[in-house]
Parts: C-alpha cells; structure tokens; sequence
C-alpha cells in the first residue's frame, strides 16, 4: 500500500504532463534481469569468450571494479550477436521472468502516476534488449537503458551515451519531459536521479538499504520491497 502522504504528493503533480523515472532492477522487480539475462545468454552459449573463460565470472569482476563500466560490459559481451535474435530472445525470457517478480508497491505507484497524468519511464543499467523486453510487463512502455551501436544487424562494442547510471540516468530521463517523480532503490545507481526529482521514492526491503538510511535524512518517501 501507498502512504497516504506519497499518494497525495503525486495526486499534487497531476496535470504538470511531467515524468515518473523508475529504475528496473530492484525497484520495479526483484533481482537484476540485466544479470539473469546475461547469464542465461552464457548458458545457451550465445555468449562466450576466447580461451573458455567464464563470460559472467568477467562481468562481477568487471562490476566490482567499477559497476558503471561494469554494467556497459554486460551489454558489451552481447557485440556479434543479431539484435532481431537477441530481443526475441529476451521476450521470452522476459515473459516468464519478471511477472513472478514485480513489486507490489511499485506497481501502485505507477498506476497512480499514470493516473495522476505523469509519463512513467523505466531508466535502467541494464543492457538496453533486456530493458525493452521487460519493461512493458511492469506496465511502463517508455524507457532507457545501456545501448550500445547497432551495425549490419548486430550489435557493436561501441557504447552509445548517455550512459544509464548514475548521473546518466538524469541525462536519459530528460528526453522524455520534466522529472517530477523518481524511484529507485540503490545509493550508487539512483541518488542523482532521485535527488534531481521533485518526489524522491526510495525501494527497499525492511532490512533496510543504504539508500533507505539517506531518504530517512532527506525526508523522501519509502516503499517495501518486500
């Protein structure tokens, strides 16, 4: 359920024709479908590398040495592949993936956005195939994610900017209109876009998250991920 104080706060925005930027993964889902996909895509050897090395096992090293680079990498790993094959793919993974998945709260949240007259948007770190095959089954048909050049049919290692983390995510959110409304659940990830919002959402479970302990300091707004 909504807080009533969230709810009237958007029921406020209404008729501003401004934005609701939501992050993807753990936010409007659980997990990282960025990642599953990513790993699927090792398993059915549609991803590989010279010398039998571990795609996946290179991407969270990638990731822990910096996750922006990090997170380009994994849509990197997908260069030489048909883009066609790949966003067939993705739908089918998609489709039994994400439904099982969604967060209730968010889901509400974005219904009362739409309502409300706000554009909801999905501006995700992962790989742009992924984002566009899941994001429609959270409800959200606009959206952003790690794009990389399309050449001949196949994707490139070249990747396009803005980059979707970050203080990208500000920068690929603002195409679409004025942000009015930000939702995100990672300190790292989302901060910059949540902070350049008017309504700051935060996701989190009841453990807690970092970015749960700085929307405590900031006064924003709080959802159960659970």
């Amino acid at each position: 359920m909504i807080p009533a104080t969230l709810r009237n706060a958007v029921r406020a925005a209404a008729g501003t024709g401004g934005v609701a930027a939501f992050d993807a993964d753990g936010t409007l889902w659980r997990e990282d479908v960025g990642e599953a996909f990513l790993r699927h895509l090792v398993a059915i050897g549609w991803v590989r590398l010279p010398g039998g090395r571990d795609p996946y096992a290179e991407y969270e090293r990638a990731v822990e040495r910096d996750k922006r680079t990090g997170y380009m990498y994994a849509a990197q790993l997908q260069a030489g592949l048909l883009e066609a094959e790949v966003a067939a793919e993705a739908d089918r993974f998609a489709r039994s993936w994400v439904p099982p998945r969604l967060v209730r709260a968010a889901q509400e949240l974005r219904a009362a956005c739409s309502a409300a007259g706000l554009l909801p948007v999905v501006v995700s770190a992962s790989p742009l195939p992924i984002v566009r095959a899941a994001a429609p089954l959270a409800g959200i048909a606009d959206l952003a994610g790690i794009e990389v050049r399309v050449r001949d049919g196949r994707f490139t290692d070249e990747v396009l900017d803005p980059v979707t983390y970050a203080d990208g995510k500000v920068e690929a959110a603002s195409p679409f209109g004025p942000l009015v409304l930000a939702c995100g659940d990672s300190l790292t990830g989302d901060l910059a876009l949540l902070s350049a919002a008017r309504i700051a959402v935060v996701v989190a479970p009841a453990t807690g998250s970092p970015l749960a302990t700085e929307a405590l300091l900031r006064g924003w707004h709080t959802l159960s991920s659970d």
